[in-house]
C-alpha cells in the first residue's frame, strides 16, 4: 500500500463537504512496531481569519474522551498489584462511606463491578461536579445531586447487568485518591502516564505554555443544538487561547447550560470527589501517546504492569447474552477490566469490516471528538485514531457494516490496509 494513497484517502475525509471533520490523528502498529503516524487538519480554527488557523502535528494533544477510562484502569491495576486494592472488595471500604444501590441494600458494589460497568450505578443528568461538593452528593438522598436516585439502576443488582456509566470511573478516581493519598491527576501522572512515556494528563492547568499552545480545540458544526454542515466550525472545549486555566474546569452546577467553573485545588481534600478531573474522559493525549497503551499490552512498552495482570484485564467480566445488559445499540457486547472487548459481530461491534479476530481497547465520543484505540496483543497489531470534531449529526452518518459512525469505518478501513 503506497503511503501516498493512504495520505490522500485520509486527507479527503477532511474535505467532504457533507461530512467534514476539522482534524485527524492516526497511528498504525504492525507486528509490535509503529509503521505509520500522521496528522491532518487544524488544531485551532480562527472564526474570522483562516490564515490564523493552526495545524495539527503528531505531538498535538486532544481531550481523548472515554479512552481515558482505560488509562484509569491501568492505575487501578497498579494498586491491585501493590496489594492496596482488591478487585473483590466492597468499594465502601475504600471510600470511607457506604455505597449501596437503595434497591439492593445488601449487595456490595465491588471494584471489578465499576471496571466492567456492572455496578448498577448510572449517570443521571450529570456525573462530574466541582469541589466542595463530594462524591456522596450523588449517592445519598440528602445530596445535592441525588436526583431521586437517578444514579442507581432500580431493577438490576450489582454484577447482574451491564450498562455503560461514566460515573463508575468518577468513583474509581476518588477511590484511587482514598487509597493512594494523593490527588487523582498527580497519581495518574506519576504512576501511569509518565512511566509509560505519556505527557499531558487530566489537569490542563498543569500544562506548560508550549503544551497549551499545542492542545487541540474540539469542534462541531452545531450551534444552539442545531447542526449546520455548511456553517462554521464552533468550538466545544479546550479553546483556551494559549493560556492555561487557573485550575481544573467542570460543569457549573448552578447553571443549566454547559458553562464551566474553575475548581480551586488549594482547598480540595483528596478522596472526597475526583469527578471534576473528568477521569471518565478528560485525559489529554496524542495518538502516538495512546499507542503506548497498546504497546504495553504487547510487551513493547515500559512494563508498568505484570504480563499476568494485563492478561487479566483482557478477560471477559461480562458478555452480552441477549438480555443481560445495554449494548449501546450494539456497540459494546463484552467488557473486561476497564477494557472494551470487540467481538467483531457483523453489524454491531465490528470496527473493521472483514477482520476475523477480536480487538481490545476503548472508544471515545465527546464534544464532537471520536477516538479509538484498538489492539490485538497476539498479532501485535493496533489502530489508533482521533477525529477532532464532527461536521454534522452522527445519527445522519451511521456506519455501513457496524454500529459505529461512517467516519470511524472509513478511517479504520483505510488504516487496516497497512495490516493486510
Amino acid at each position: 500500500m503506497p503511503f501516498q494513497s493512504l495520505q490522500t484517502k485520509l486527507q479527503t475525509l477532511l474535505q467532504d463537504p457533507l461530512h467534514a471533520i476539522p482534524s485527524l490523528q492516526v497511528v498504525v502498529i504492525r507486528a509490535g512496531n509503529i509503521v505509520y503516524a500522521e496528522s491532518f487538519g487544524d488544531r485551532y480554527i480562527d472564526p474570522n481569519d483562516p490564515g490564523k488557523n493552526l495545524p495539527v502535528n503528531n505531538q498535538t494533544r486532544f481531550r481523548v474522551a472515554s479512552i481515558s477510562k482505560l488509562a484509569v484502569a491501568l492505575g487501578i491495576m497498579r494498586l491491585v498489584e501493590q496489594g492496596t486494592i482488591d478487585l473483590e472488595t466492597d468499594v465502601s471500604e475504600y471510600l470511607g462511606f457506604t455505597l449501596r444501590n437503595p434497591a439492593f441494600p445488601k449487595a456490595p458494589i465491588r471494584v471489578w463491578h465499576l471496571l466492567s460497568h456492572t455496578s448498577s450505578i448510572r449517570d443521571g443528568s450529570r456525573y462530574a461536579v466541582p469541589s466542595p461538593y463530594t462524591l456522596q452528593d450523588f449517592f445519598r438522598p440528602e445530596g445535592r445531586f441525588f436526583e431521586d436516585g437517578a444514579h442507581f439502576d432500580p431493577r438490576h443488582a450489582p454484577g447482574a447487568y451491564a450498562q455503560y456509566a461514566n460515573l463508575n470511573t468518577g468513583v474509581l478516581g476518588t477511590l484511587i485518591e482514598c487509597v493512594a493519598g494523593v490527588r487523582f491527576d498527580l497519581f495518574m501522572e506519576r504512576t501511569v502516564l509518565r512511566p509509560l512515556g505519556l505527557g499531558g494528563g487530566f489537569n490542563v492547568s498543569r500544562f506548560t505554555p508550549e503544551e497549551i499552545g499545542n492542545l487541540a480545540v474540539l469542534y462541531r458544526k452545531q450551534a444552539g443544538g442545531v447542526w449546520n454542515p455548511s456553517g462554521p466550525w464552533v468550538a466545544q472545549v479546550d479553546d483556551y487561547g494559549g493560556v492555561a486555566p487557573p485550575g481544573p474546569m467542570t460543569q457549573n452546577p448552578n447553571k443549566p447550560d454547559d458553562s464551566l467553573v474553575v475548581v480551586n485545588l488549594s482547598t480540595y481534600q483528596p478522596g472526597t470527589n475526583a469527578t471534576f478531573f473528568s477521569p471518565q474522559g478528560g485525559l489529554r493525549a496524542s495518538a502516538l501517546e495512546l499507542a503506548q497503551m497498546a504497546l504495553l499490552f504487547m510487551g513493547k512498552a515500559p512494563p508498568i504492569l505484570q504480563p499476568a495482570t494485563l492478561q487479566q484485564m483482557l478477560q471477559p467480566q461480562w458478555i452480552w447474552d441477549g438480555h443481560n445488559g445495554d449494548t449501546m445499540e450494539g456497540q459494546a457486547l463484552s467488557w473486561g477490566l476497564g477494557v472494551w472487548r470487540f467481538t467483531n459481530t457483523p453489524g454491531l461491534d465490528c470496527p473493521v469490516g472483514g477482520h476475523g479476530r477480536p480487538w481490545y481497547g476503548h472508544l471515545g465520543d465527546a464534544y464532537g471528538l471520536l477516538s479509538g484505540l484498538l489492539f490485538d496483543p497476539e498479532e501485535q497489531n493496533a489502530l489508533v485514531y482521533i477525529l477532532g470534531g464532527q461536521g454534522r449529526g452522527p445519527t445522519t452518518h451511521r456506519g455501513i457494516y457496524s454500529a459505529y459512525t461512517r467516519w470511524e469505518e472509513e478511517v479504520l478501513s483505510a488504516l487496516y490496509v497497512l495490516l493486510s
